[in-house]
């Protein structure tokens, strides 16, 4: 185990000797041992002790809270944290490079069209009866991908303009995927009106805690990003580490509508919001965490050679 979800009201979460205790109605349900966790995952009314808080970062277990009724991040707690304070000092000094800041953007840009164009071919193969419509996403996106990858300097402000053309294009294909009855007719949050957009939402907050983390054990500041721009309350480095996987979480959720994974009976709609249900939220999990193994290892990559180049760019600059 790596991973716990609690998904619960009513508990309480007690330290016992070197494990996690979960009591119900004060009825002890059962321990999970401190050394097979890497995180814990809550969502529900629980309580814990103050104690256990400090065990789970004395084991190096990161903590996050989706808080409301449509699972949105509440509250992060990481036990990982790089010593070396000139990561962030590199980081710093790399910010001030406009050029090179809008070159590792551009890479950023034309690794997530990338991934959504793989997904896209993939769509193609399963839904023959979609090629037209996918097909002239693929050719934005691959026209898009051509001026990424010629010899044109580009500003970060062109670089979104291309990156929200390739967006419109992706999604006008990714949503014609899902059945009508959904009601998944574009990119929609807070609170997400339909199934599809209340899965992209637990997903994307999921994916971001996993960013977060890369950020801490790679010893940078996942507030200064490279792409999207510092603002307040954002991890906006995070969001520049997670981009490029975002169509591999998309092709997760069109996995589980397309099988039938998930269903209508999974979803309840409350004040214009639509709710996955604990049974779907159930499902969701356990399918996430088989997703994210190879992502966790990608993000952790990207992270190391993001520090790694941030140093050596510093080393230069000096």
């Amino acid at each position: 185990m790596s991973t716990l979800y609690l998904d619960r009201k009513n508990l309480f979460l007690r330290l016992d000797g070197h494990a996690m205790a979960l009591y119900e109605d004060s009825v002890k349900r059962g321990t999970v041992p401190l050394k097979l966790l890497e995180r814990v995952v809550v969502r529900g009314n629980l309580e814990l002790e103050s104690r256990l808080l400090c065990a789970l970062a004395d084991n190096k277990v990161d903590l996050l809270v989706l808080s409301g009724r449509y699972s949105r991040m509440g509250s992060m707690a990481f036990a990982h944290s790089h010593k070396d304070a000139k990561r962030r000092l590199a980081q710093y000094r790399f910010f001030q490079e406009k050029q090179q800041l809008a070159d590792l953007s551009r890479q950023l840009v034309l690794g997530k069209c990338r991934k959504q164009l793989q997904l896209l071919h993939r769509a193609i193969q399963k839904r023959g009866d979609l090629r037209r419509i996918i097909t002239q996403a693929v050719r934005t996106i691959s026209e898009i991908e051509s001026t990424l990858t010629g010899p044109e300097c580009l500003a970060t402000d062109s670089l979104r303009g291309l990156e929200g053309a390739a967006a419109a294009a992706y999604f006008s294909a990714f949503t014609a995927l899902f059945a009508e009855s959904l009601g998944f007719f574009r990119r929609r949050k807070r609170p997400p009106p339909d199934p599809v957009n209340a899965c992209l939402s637990l997903g994307y907050t999921l994916l971001h805690f996993e960013a977060v983390s890369v950020c801490h054990i790679v010893g940078l500041d996942p507030l200064l990003g490279f792409y999207h721009e510092p603002a307040y309350g954002r991890d906006s480095l995070a969001c520049d580490l997670m981009e490029p996987v975002r169509p591999r979480l998309d092709g997760l959720v069109w996995y589980l509508f397309r099988n039938k994974l998930l269903r209508s009976s999974h979803f309840t709609q409350e004040k214009g919001g639509c709710l996955l249900n604990k049974s779907g939220r159930k499902i969701f999990y356990a399918h996430y965490e088989s997703f994210v193994l190879p992502v966790r290892r990608l993000l952790r990559l990207e992270g190391h050679k993001l520090a790694k180049f941030y140093i050596q760019s510093a080393a230069k600059l000096c």
